[in-house]
């Protein structure tokens, strides 16, 4: 084995063994075979849960906003999911990831909104925070590409992919590819003739 191929398998090691020792008593869920490289944020992981073979790398900001403790907001993600480096997944109320799903590096998916109706608030727009009903749902096998931005209310439907840098401001239906900002639909899968078909 060389040098670097077993370094590389040293910090996974390790990173997977605190998982099992440090970070399972503090999460809601921890499957099996979880690693975590060193986060950048983890907040409220009692309102986290996460399935089996799961991989988040470096950088990664888990932020759940605690705002009404009658609705407690949840983080639910899937099994056979890598979460790539420096992705930033802020649940206000509601966002669920499911299996074989695959966030690349720089994603960030956010439920929540920031109020700016009221002009003669003295709260700044960053503290006003909406949350409560929201949502996010990315089913099994999506694929998300780099730098995109998922916002609130929105399902990203099973096997779809999102383009890199793409904005994802409503639905995507499953088995399609969304690019763009605000991402539009420019292919579905066809099963009649098992081939992507572009949407004009």
């Amino acid at each position: 084995m060389k040098f670097f191929e077993f370094f590389n398998y040293l910090i996974s090691f390790f990173a997977k063994m605190k998982v099992f020792f440090f970070y399972r008593f503090f999460f809601g869920a921890v499957g099996h075979g979880v690693t975590i490289f060193k986060p950048l944020l983890i907040e409220n992981p009692h309102r986290i849960f996460i399935g089996d073979s799961v991989l988040i790398r470096s950088g990664a900001r888990l932020e759940v906003v605690l705002t009404d403790k009658e609705n407690m907001p949840s983080l639910v993600i899937g099994s056979n999911v890598n979460i790539e480096q420096n992705v930033h997944i802020i649940c206000g109320s509601r966002v669920s990831i499911g299996n074989n799903v695959s966030i690349t590096g720089g994603v960030a998916i956010v439920d929540v909104h920031h109020p700016y109706d009221d002009v003669s608030s003295d709260v700044k727009i960053g503290n006003r925070i909406q949350c409560i009903g929201n949502y996010i749902d990315i089913e099994n096998d999506v694929f998300i590409g780099y730098g995109a931005i998922i916002l609130p209310n929105v399902k990203i439907g099973r096997n779809s992919v999102i383009g890199a840098y793409s904005v994802v401001n409503k639905d995507v239906p499953e088995f399609s590819v969304a690019v763009g900002n605000p991402a539009k639909v420019v292919k579905k899968y066809c099963f009649e003739t098992n081939a992507w078909k572009k949407i004009k």
